[in-house]
């Protein structure tokens, strides 16, 4: 399948190191606003074409599947302009920020016969796959807790105070680094969610700098999810069973993990080339399957993630 990337920042040299190594992927095009800097991207990551605006990438007849690494603000405007051009659409974390946007992105994907999913790269990854088997399996006993955090410190004198990053209603840390730990949770709790706190605290500057809340899903299971900016802290993953636990350090990216069970440590580990080919290759077979939306993080999924980043409160 034919794949583009539509926006060159950050994290676009990982998203094309994933496709380059996703089975039936094939990184075909690099899209910016400079067309100078996609062809230097084109060059160094071996794709295939280089395009001077994302309308251009559209227009190729030849790319299949999109994926959006642009800023959450300008999410909703990329989505539609691919799916206007009838292209099926990754788009990076979090899809969009506010409910109603997603159910239009999503509603209009359906309408142009096109897959859409958020890219959420913890769900997908070969150690987070094999974990969810051991959990259903009972490997731990029933599932009851959940712990999981992201937490790094930023230096925010190192950062544009125009970027995107620190806007007060689109940035922030629980949109950028806080949707793993709310994504991690609603994934292994296999439940939709009952009850959700989510407590933020913000900057002068307006942005979120920290949060901490409380999940409760439909079958029992319980999550306590933490995200800073303010500090950085062991960024771990727990998943509490009656009859033992498994944790991992960087659960979102990570290939070993550990279960701890009758007293004795076990490792767990996995091969892995990218932490991002996991969600490549599984929307691909989405699609080859005349699927428009992922069994695993459906419309309604991604839904879950916004109601607990939209509905908190602040603390002074």
């Amino acid at each position: 399948m034919n794949i583009g990337i539509l926006g060159l920042g950050k994290i676009s040299k990982r998203v094309a190191n994933g496709i380059i190594h996703a089975k039936d992927g094939v990184l075909y095009g690099v899209a910016s606003r400079n067309i100078e800097k996609a062809k230097a991207f084109q060059k160094e990551c071996h794709a295939i074409k280089a395009y001077g605006s994302y309308e251009d990438l559209c227009l190729d007849d030849a790319i299949e599947l999109i994926y959006i690494c642009t800023p959450n603000h300008l999410h909703k405007e990329h989505i539609m302009l691919c799916l206007k051009h009838h292209k099926h659409v990754i788009c990076e974390k979090p899809m969009l920020t506010n409910r109603e946007d997603l159910k239009e992105c999503f509603d209009y994907a359906k309408q142009q016969h096109c897959f859409l999913m958020e890219a959420h790269k913890t769900l997908f990854t070969p150690l987070n796959q094999k974990l969810i088997q051991m959990v259903r399996e009972g490997v731990i006993g029933k599932l009851s807790m959940i712990d999981a955090r992201y937490c790094s410190y930023l230096n925010v004198h190192e950062k544009d105070l125009s970027s995107w990053v620190l806007r007060g209603d689109v940035g922030g840390c629980l949109y950028d680094i806080g949707v793993y730990p709310i994504a991690y949770a609603n994934y292994f709790a296999q439940s939709k969610l009952k009850h959700h706190d989510m407590m933020i605290r913000r900057k002068k500057e307006g942005y979120i700098s920290q949060a901490q809340g409380m999940l409760m899903y439909e079958n029992g299971v319980m999550a306590h999810i933490v995200c800073s900016w303010d500090a950085s802290m062991e960024n771990k993953g727990f998943l509490y069973g009656d009859e033992g636990y498994i944790v991992c350090e960087n659960f979102w990216k990570n290939t070993r993990a550990y279960l701890i069970k009758n007293g004795e440590k076990t490792e767990i580990s996995v091969q892995m080339e990218s932490d991002f080919t996991g969600e490549v290759e599984y929307a691909i077979s989405c699609i080859h399957q005349g699927l428009l939306e992922s069994p695993v993080l459906p419309y309604a999924g991604s839904d879950e993630i916004l109601k607990v980043i939209e509905e908190k409160r602040e603390c002074d």
